[in-house]
């Protein structure tokens, strides 16, 4: 008799508690529908991708890991206040008012969370309210910590994070106009300044967006938006960054776009007049001042760039490279690229160095990330799909793409 009412005492306990759980944390992340936000595979097996999904009516935040490309993909916890902060906004607010988040992750084991997430109103602030934040993990995602941004002067958060190597570096800004660029050794977070180069932060224009990219021991750093670039860097040979002018196109007046490292000497880059600086005609390619759109290359390492191959007339059909991880380059001579025409977007290919291009996924893409030469991962959604974002994957260098189940 007394076993038997143990039993039922703890079965009722039981019961107390799990109702006390709200239901989204139990089954809804498996049940809704996620919309990936941002993708990171620290390896070409090892990936994350942090999705959100609505969550009666709020915003809840997932993040799933894979260990076998991409294949299958298992849930991975995330830092507790970035739920909580997220379930402060309903699912179609947050979107479309705040930053959205990314996941960055150095190997399996050392990742970081950061962007803008909802705050509590207050009488000293502006409704919505927002903040900056950055959150680490250092045993693949078990315990999540807050990174301080104050004492680092970011105030204005994080804007771009990449690993190279030992080290992962960010680049962020401060609310006094001020732009930095950061390293830490991967397996920790002891950042440091590790720029001497002059960086600020836009006088005007879009919001800020910044760009790494690596060849061997060299990597390259660009920052901007839609008016110019406004600061640009190049790794040492000790791990810090020096100056560097920027690619050469930018005394066209172009508006900022990310470099791609071919290899160690080739880089390339698609550039579009800003419409702000109108150098002689003489000193610009053709239909320069018109919105025409060219891809420019480097043979030095970055320190000329010249134009490469004419992709647009005007601003119709543009080819806008904005998106991280375009332009894309998995092999010799094959480039990948958003274009946009008309409110529609299209992800474009070339296998001949941008002679001629095939469309090979129509709908608009917000991330591109090869692991090897033949597979790469893309968020994206399909033109004729009403619903949110899906992540696809490629195993033949981008020719044909595949939506991922997660």
């Amino acid at each position: 008799m007394r076993k038997d009412l143990r039993t039922t005492q703890l079965i009722v306990s039981l019961f107390l508690v799990l109702s006390l759980i709200p239901i989204s944390s139990v089954a809804g992340a498996s049940s809704a529908q996620l919309d990936p936000i941002s993708l990171s595979f620290p390896n070409p097996q090892k990936g994350y991708v942090l999705s959100l999904y609505d969550c009666a009516a709020k915003t809840c935040a997932t993040l799933r890991g894979t260990v076998d490309g991409g294949s299958s993909w298992k849930a991975v916890p995330i830092p507790s206040e970035l739920g909580r902060r997220l379930q402060l906004e309903s699912w179609g607010t947050y979107g479309t008012t705040y930053a959205t988040l990314t996941v960055h992750f150095a190997d399996a084991k050392n990742g970081w969370i950061y962007g803008t997430v909802p705050a509590p109103v207050t009488p000293t602030t502006a409704s919505p309210n927002s903040v900056n934040r950055v959150w680490s993990t250092h045993d693949g995602g078990k315990k999540w910590r807050q990174v301080r941004l104050d004492p680092l002067a970011l105030t204005a958060g994080v804007v771009q994070m990449a690993t190279h190597e030992a080290w992962t570096y960010l680049f962020g800004g401060s609310n006094t106009g001020g732009a930095y660029l950061l390293g830490t050794r991967s397996n920790v977070d002891q950042w440091s300044r590790k720029s001497s180069a002059e960086m600020s932060m836009p006088a005007g224009g879009t919001q800020l967006v910044g760009s790494f990219t690596f060849a061997g021991d060299n990597g390259w750093f660009v920052a901007g938006n839609d008016r110019s670039f406004t600061a640009s860097a190049r790794l040492l040979t000790n791990g810090t960054w020096g100056a560097w002018n920027g690619p050469s196109f930018e005394d066209f007046g172009a508006s900022y776009t990310p470099i791609c490292a071919v290899t160690d000497n080739v880089l390339l880059a698609e550039g579009e007049s800003a419409e702000i600086v109108y150098p002689p005609a003489s000193s610009v390619p053709s239909g320069w001042n018109d919105g025409a759109s060219w891809l420019f290359i480097s043979y030095d390492a970055g320190s000329t760039f010249k134009p490469f191959r004419k992709l647009s007339s005007s601003y119709q059909g543009s080819y806008y490279s904005t998106v991280p991880g375009l332009p894309a380059v998995p092999g010799p001579g094959t480039i990948l690229l958003q274009q946009a025409s008309n409110s529609s977007y299209h992800l474009v290919r070339s296998t001949n160095w941008g002679r001629t291009w095939n469309v090979v996924f129509d709908g608009p893409i917000s991330q591109v990330l090869f692991t090897s030469r033949t597979t790469g991962f893309a968020i994206a959604k399909e033109r004729s799909s009403h619903t949110t974002y899906s992540v696809y994957r490629t195993i033949d260098a981008g020719s044909h793409w595949n939506r991922v189940s997660q």
